[in-house]
């Protein structure tokens, strides 16, 4: 991904309400799965970006990342993220209670080659949280722009689940929702050039609308 992008991802994805109802959704499960531990549980997040989920989950976790695109100046917690490929993870073997792969496999060539590695440094009965976007159907410019290989559907996920060795606890599509309005307005988009200028996808929607749409997104996970 180019700076430039990082730049407006890390503009919107505190309050935007599909990255942060992404966080808010694994943020939930960890605390329910990890609750009345006596020690923090580690939470590895591999493609942890500007490291805005450390952040969040900090003061409950022992919480350490890695992304390839390392930003100083706009990556906020430099001080808990490694530069690293995330098919060459740099950490032991199963040593994180859980991980985290936040649209972090769909930039990879070698989408197995990634769930595999986050396999690896997570402890047998630990928990792997993956997030990509869905619907080869709603490939865009957007997606060329921030370097995505690939869109998914359930079984593709589920596919390279298994082949990594992993036990499927659910696979499940979340904002759906707004599956058809995003699918005219890509269309629109790439027919007519309608939203090129400045798009849909680098702006913070209006708050009510961004607040009704983080509580439907929410749910749905």
């Amino acid at each position: 991904m180019e700076a430039r992008e990082i730049y407006l991802f890390s503009r919107i994805e505190k309050e935007h309400f599909f990255y942060r109802a992404r966080r808010d959704i694994v943020r939930y499960w960890l605390g329910r799965l990890f609750a009345g531990k006596e020690r923090k549980p580690l939470v590895i997040d591999a493609g942890a970006g500007t490291g805005i989920f450390l952040q969040e989950i900090g003061e409950s976790f022992d919480a350490l990342g890695c992304d390839l695109f390392f930003e100083p100046g706009i990556s906020l917690q430099e001080t808990r993220l490694a530069r690293a490929n995330a098919c060459f993870l740099p950490f032991p073997d199963a040593v994180a209670d859980a991980a985290v792969a936040l649209d972090l496999l769909e930039h990879l060539e070698d989408d197995l080659a990634g769930l595999s590695e986050i396999a690896r440094i997570t402890r047998p009965g630990g928990y792997i949280f993956v997030n990509v976007p869905a619907f080869p159907l709603l490939w865009s410019d957007w997606d060329q722009a921030v370097g995505h290989k690939r869109r998914y559907k359930k079984h593709m996920l589920r596919k390279i689940a298994l082949a990594a060795g992993l036990e499927i606890v659910f696979v499940r599509y979340v904002n759906s929702f707004p599956f058809l309005p995003i699918l005219v307005y890509r269309w629109l988009r790439s027919s007519l050039g309608i939203g090129k200028k400045q798009r849909l996808e680098d702006r913070l929607p209006p708050k009510t609308l961004n607040n009704l749409f983080l509580r439907a997104f929410f749910i749905q996970g």
